[in-house]
């Protein structure tokens, strides 16, 4: 199972930052910055000993980050060693208390583990801090999905514009029609979206669809072989 933080992180440094303070690697010097996006991007390729080895390699270089001290604990989770992926977030936090993703990942551990409740809690703790966060709002709304809270789940779903800057209402739709046997349906969901909304925009959204079965990676029905930008 990929882990989401990651994945997101990579997007926000290939992609530029509204604002400075943002940038997490600001003050790192350029080749350690590179280091970090090239791990990054072996780590969505899913080249997690690749990663890791760029990862230890730049560190020697500079110093550890909370940046590859959340690459490495994602590498960690990915292969299901969740003590190990925890203490590596842990120690991100220690340098930045406030670092989202080792946060997120944090709550993607009981996740993956099936405590979706304790997930919520991780979850919900981090939206009070940005309550527009659309990640957030769709993964809080999938831990009541896949425990079938149909009637919790279905109000977050109907609280979901339609038109949104980001693709969380074609996502969150196509999760509840996967989870209630629609695929086909399901399908049609990410379809749009991903005629919508440019292939970066996407992955925070649908890798969590890989990582509950719903599609499988690589197969005929998998969306992203038809989307050159997720190769």
């Amino acid at each position: 199972m990929r882990s989401i933080p990651a994945v997101l992180l990579a997007i926000a440094l290939t992609a530029g930052f509204s604002h400075a303070a943002e940038d997490p690697l600001k003050d790192a010097p350029a080749g350690y910055r590179d280091s970090l996006i090239s791990a990054m991007k072996a780590f969505t390729t899913r080249d997690f000993e690749g990663a890791r080895g760029l990862i230890e390699k730049a560190d020697a270089s500079y110093k550890p980050t909370p940046m590859s001290l959340n690459i490495l604990g994602a590498i960690a989770i990915e292969g299901r060693r969740f003590d190990e992926g925890r203490d590596w977030c842990n120690k991100a936090l220690k340098i930045d208390p406030k670092f989202f993703p080792a946060r997120f990942n944090l709550a993607e551990i009981p996740f993956i583990q099936g405590q979706y409740s304790e997930a919520r809690g991780v979850l919900e703790a981090l939206q009070k801090e940005d309550l527009n966060n659309d990640l957030l709002k769709f993964r809080i709304f999938l831990t009541y999905l896949v425990e079938k809270n149909d009637r919790e789940a279905r109000a977050r779903l109907d609280a979901i514009p339609l038109i949104n800057d980001t693709p969380i209402s074609f996502y969150a739709n196509a999760a509840w029609d996967y989870a209630h046997g629609n695929a086909d349906k399901g399908k049609e969901w990410i379809a749009s979206a991903l005629r919508s909304f440019p292939a970066v925009r996407q992955i925070n959204f649908i890798e969590v669809f890989y990582d509950l079965g719903w599609i499988k990676r690589e197969g005929p029905d998998d969306p992203k072989t038809a989307v050159p930008a997720f190769r």
